[in-house]
């Protein structure tokens, strides 16, 4: 996420699409000579409240919710391989990689709307 953080403080972010800077971020991760190893799981949300949108990308079992008035509104999707085995994004040797395959959605969102 301090990848993310960079790339949107460069301005290097298109609000509408939190799924590029999720891919840009992970691609520039792949770039650092260190040796770090792991995989993660994650979840980037922007808001825009001019068009009271709230655009997301979500990868594996990371999520989020809206609920409007104690119902839900939208919510994520579950990514899995298989039971208890989410997608991640991970890092490893170059053979073992491939695309960042998160899901990307638009929702709606209003006042009194809550973000989980």
């Amino acid at each position: 996420m301090s990848l993310c953080a960079r790339l949107v403080e460069r301005g290097k972010f298109s609000p509408a699409c939190p799924d590029e800077l999720l891919e840009n971020s992970y691609e520039e991760a792949l770039l650092l000579k260190n040796e770090a190893m792991g995989s993660t799981t994650a979840c980037i949300i922007s808001l825009d409240t001019e068009a009271s949108k709230l655009y997301t990308a979500n990868l594996g079992d990371s999520g989020y919710m809206v609920v409007r008035n104690g119902r839900i509104l939208a919510r994520s999707q579950e990514q899995q391989h298989y039971f208890n085995s989410p997608f991640q994004l991970t890092l490893v040797p170059p053979a073992y990689r491939g695309r960042v395959l998160s899901d990307r959605y638009i929702t709606h969102f209003g006042r009194g709307d809550n973000l989980v």
